[in-house]
C-alpha cells in the first residue's frame, strides 16, 4: 500500500509519541503491515509527483479582478457593503464574460482572501519543555576561502530548552543545503525535537505565511520522515524565534572573529563543530539555573530517535548534453563531459 505524506506523518508522529502499532492501525483505518513498514522510519514512501490541476478559467486576469474587488472594499471602508464571492462571480460573468462555475470563483476568493489576511497573533511561550522545539535560521558571514574573501551562509539551530547550538556553513542557502543542515543538526543533537520553528523563507514555504504557510513538498516529506511539526513565524516577527536570532549574532561575533582563513568549507565546518561542542560543555546561559551541558543531557533523552532510513536531501537534475559535450546546470554552470558519460553536479 502506497500512502501519502499526511498519513506517513501521522504514523511517524503517533509512533514517536509512544502509541502502539495496533492502536495506530485501528485509529487510522489501515493495515498493521502498513504501520509496521513505516512507523520506525526505516523506509520512506516512494516519491510521486503530485498532480495538481488548477482551474484553467482562473487566469491571472481573473485573479487581478478579484483582488481589485478587495481593493475597492478597502477604499470604500463600508462594513456592510463588501463584495461577496457571489457578487464577484456575477461581475466576472457580466464584465469579463467569465465562463467558469460559481464554486470555482468561491474557492479562488477564499484562497486569495486568506493570503491577504494577517493571522491572529498568538502568544509565544517564554519557556519550553525538554525535547519540545528547536529554532533554526540562516545568517551570513565573510571568510577567506583559499585566500579569497568569500561570503558564506551559516545555518544556525538552537534547542529551546537546553539552548544547545548547532552551526554549519555553506556556499549557498538553497533547499538542498537547508535539508542537509537540519539532517546534520539532528545527528549532532542525537535526536529530533517535536517542533521546528523557522521563518517564511522560500526554501521551506511555497505560499502563505505564519499559520497559513504551506510547506514546500520536499520539506513536507522531510518533516514527515523525521516526525516533527513545522511552525512558521509571522512576517517581521524575529521575537518569535529570539533564541536562534541571538545565536546568529553570537556565532558571527565569536566563531568568525577574527575572520577565518581556511582551505575549504569542510575545514571551516570542522572548526564550527568543535566550537559547538565547546559551547555545550562549557557555556552557561544567563538567567538559566543550570549550564547547557546539564540541560542538554536532560533534553537529549526526550528527543525522537533518528529513523534508520537516511533521507536523500540532494537534488537530481536531468540535463541534455549539447554538441560541445557540455551541460548547463542551474542556467549558469557548464560541465564538460566525455561522450557516452553523464555529468553530475554537486549542490
Amino acid at each position: 500500500m502506497i500512502i501519502g505524506m499526511d498519513m506517513y506523518s501521522e504514523i511517524r508522529t503517533r509512533y514517536a509519541n509512544g502509541e502502539s502499532m495496533r492502536s495506530i492501525a485501528r485509529r487510522l483505518g489501515i493495515a498493521r503491515q502498513t504501520v509496521k513498514k513505516y512507523c520506525e522510519g526505516a523506509t520512506h514512501p516512494e516519491f510521486r509527483k503530485e498532480y495538481q490541476r488548477d482551474a484553467n478559467v482562473i487566469t491571472n486576469q481573473v485573479k487581478q479582478f478579484i483582488l481589485s474587488c478587495f481593493k475597492e472594499d478597502e477604499d470604500e471602508n463600508l462594513q456592510k457593503q463588501k463584495h461577496t464571492a457571489k457578487r464577484i462571480f456575477e461581475r466576472l460573468v457580466k464584465e469579463l464574460g467569465f465562463q467558469g462555475s460559481y464554486s470555482t470563483v468561491r474557492k479562488a476568493v477564499r484562497v486569495l482572501k486568506a493570503e491577504r489576511t494577517v493571522p491572529p497573533q498568538s502568544c509565544v511561550p517564554l519557556s519550553y519543555a525538554p525535547g519540545e522545539a528547536v529554532q533554526i535560521d540562516w545568517g551570513e558571514a565573510t571568510i577567506y576561502l583559499d585566500g579569497q574573501k568569500t561570503k558564506v551562509y551559516i545555518f544556525c539551530g538552537r534547542l529551546c530548552y537546553s539552548c544547545d547550538i548547532f552551526v554549519q556553513a555553506y556556499r549557498a542557502a538553497n533547499s538542498e543545503t537547508f535539508l542537509e543542515a537540519q539532517q546534520l543538526m539532528f545527528d549532532f543533537f542525537g535526536g529530533v525535537p517535536k517542533r521546528v520553528l523557522f521563518d517564511n523563507a522560500k526554501v521551506a514555504v511555497k505560499e502563505g505565511f505564519g499559520l497559513y504557510a504551506k510547506p514546500q513538498d520536499k520539506y513536507l516529506a522531510f518533516s514527515a520522515h523525521y516526525a516533527f511539526a513545522t511552525d512558521f513565524c509571522n512576517p517581521a516577527r524575529g521575537n518569535e524565534k529570539g533564541l536562534v536570532e541571538n545565536l546568529v549574532g553570537y556565532s558571527r561575533r565569536n566563531f568568525f572573529v577574527p575572520v577565518p582563513r581556511v582551505a575549504d568549507i569542510e575545514e571551516l565546518n570542522n572548526r564550527l563543530r568543535n566550537e559547538c561542542l565547546s559551547y555545550r560543555q562549557n557555556h552557561h546561559v544567563e538567567n538559566r539555573q543550570h549550564p547547557v551541558m546539564y540541560l542538554y543531557q536532560e533534553e537529549c533523552k526526550l528527543l525522537t530517535p533518528i529513523p534508520g532510513y537516511r533521507y536523500d536531501t540532494s537534488k537530481t537534475v536531468i540535463a541534455k548534453v549539447d554538441d560541445f559535450s557540455t551541460v548547463c546546470v542551474l542556467r549558469k554552470t557548464t560541465t564538460r563531459c566525455q561522450p557516452g558519460t553523464s555529468a553530475k553536479k554537486s549542490l
